[in-house]
């Protein structure tokens, strides 16, 4: 499946950044870390629930479980953000979303690259 190879790949550059940010100071490198994972962990669900514990039989019923898991997805992101904001301190919010807005611009650049389909239309 190649939305998990992009998770995989989009974990991969997490830790990276969290390894390379740790040459400047471990609040930065965890707060890297944390945003990649704010990013994949509802990712991740949105993936698990659509792709592999897919159920649904009718197109109505595809596109019911869609919408469900994507409303989940968003609400899971707020409920982890919030708790980040409350539980987690001292916090480098601008590594925490600039980590998490590069997961999201690769996610989109890796989606588009691997399936070609989408670059002939």
């Amino acid at each position: 499946m190649q939305y998990f190879r992009i998770l995989l790949v989009q974990l991969a550059l997490t830790c990276l950044l969290a390894l390379l940010l740790m040459l400047k100071d471990f609040v930065t490198a965890y707060s890297a870390l944390i945003g990649g994972l704010l990013y994949l962990m509802p990712a991740g669900w949105f993936s698990l629930r659509v792709l592999v514990k897919n159920t649904a039989q009718t197109p109505r019923e595809i596109l019911a479980n869609m919408y469900i898991s994507e409303t989940g997805k968003v609400l899971l992101a707020v409920a982890l953000f919030s708790l980040v904001f409350m539980l987690v301190e001292p916090l480098n919010a601008g590594a925490l979303f600039v980590t998490y807005i590069l997961l999201q611009v690769t996610g989109w650049y890796l989606q588009l690259k691997l399936n070609q389909r989408f670059l002939k239309l």
